[in-house]
Formats: C-alpha cells, sequence, structure tokens
C-alpha cells in the first residue's frame, strides 16, 4: 500500500469491479488514446480487474474515503535491467485535480527509490497534451517518438507515440 496526502494505492481486488466500471470504465474520453475504452459492459471491466489482481505492480488508485479513481501499473519486462514502464489511467470526473500527479509521483517513487529501478519510462498517444504536460511536471524526459503505433478509430488515422523517461537520478519528489 502507498498513501499519499490525499490518496490511497493499493493493489486490485475483485470486489473494486462495479467502482472501477463506474468510477472510469465507461469513459468515452479515455478511448480516444487507450484503445480499450470505453469498456462494453461490466464483464470487460471483471476480465481487466482480474488480471489486475494477479499482477501486484497494479495499483488501484483511491481517494482518502476508499472511491476508486483510476489505476497505475508498472511493467517490468526486463528486471536485470532495473527499468520499468508505468501506465495510469484517471476517471475523467477526477481529472484536472492533480490525483495524476500525485499518484504517478508516489508510485515512480516507491520504483526508483524504495525498489531501486534506475530507469522508468511511459508512453503516450502524440495528441495526449495532458500526459505530457503530467510527465514533465514529475520530471520525465521526451526520449522518443515511434512513427504512426496507435490508431484513432473514431478517424482511422494513425498517430504517433512519444516516449519519456526519468532516472533515479533525475526523480524529485
Amino acid at each position: 500500500m502507498i498513501k499519499t496526502t490525499r490518496l490511497t494505492l493499493r493493489n486490485f481486488e475483485m470486489n473494486d469491479t462495479e467502482n472501477c466500471y463506474i468510477n472510469w470504465g465507461q469513459d468515452i474520453s479515455l478511448g480516444k488514446f487507450i484503445a480499450f475504452y470505453p469498456m462494453k459492459n461490466i464483464r470487460e471491466m471483471n476480465l481487466f480487474v482480474s488480471a489486475m489482481v494477479k499482477n501486484k505492480d497494479s495499483w488501484i488508485i483511491c481517494l482518502k474515503d476508499g472511491t476508486p479513481i483510476g489505476y497505475v501499473s508498472m511493467d517490468i519486462p526486463y528486471p536485470q535491467l532495473d527499468v520499468g514502464e508505468i501506465g495510469y489511467v484517471i476517471g475523467e470526473k477526477f481529472q484536472r485535480n492533480g490525483y495524476a500527479k500525485e499518484a504517478v509521483s508516489a508510485v515512480a517513487k516507491e520504483y526508483l527509490i524504495n525498489r531501486d529501478l534506475y530507469l522508468i519510462e511511459a508512453k503516450c498517444n502524440e495528441d495526449n497534451k495532458a500526459s505530457q504536460i503530467l510527465l514533465n511536471k514529475i520530471g520525465f524526459l521526451e526520449e522518443a517518438r515511434l512513427r504512426d503505433r496507435r490508431i484513432d478509430f473514431d478517424s482511422g488515422i494513425r498517430k504517433d507515440v512519444l516516449i519519456y523517461s526519468i532516472t533515479k537520478n533525475e526523480f524529485r519528489e
């Protein structure tokens, strides 16, 4: 469990499914940047939560009152390199309150400082200006552009993915 001033980050539990579906699973705006949103029904969210329960590097973000508002996950495909990839979602009705910055910063600290990763990278769609600003505020630097790696499903237009990273030495709380 990770606690911040306003949030508690904990591992997923199966009984989170309904609240996750209500609080962000149906958000149409997330579908602009993440392929499987909005979820078609609660069964899809149940499959997602089931996968997250098995991943101890996935953290549900809850307000202090216990309301789940999103998640942060860390993927460490090559532990011998001490490099992780972070991903995050905040429900539409909870955005623009600084929760993403607070949660992503807390998880970055956990992995860079407490778990001794060397570097964390993050990917975001070139049109996701809010994510780019968030990553810059935390200290991530834009490192690369992957051409045409995403598709805007509404328009069919391919979009670039930007890769950001931060090292242990660059991270400041």
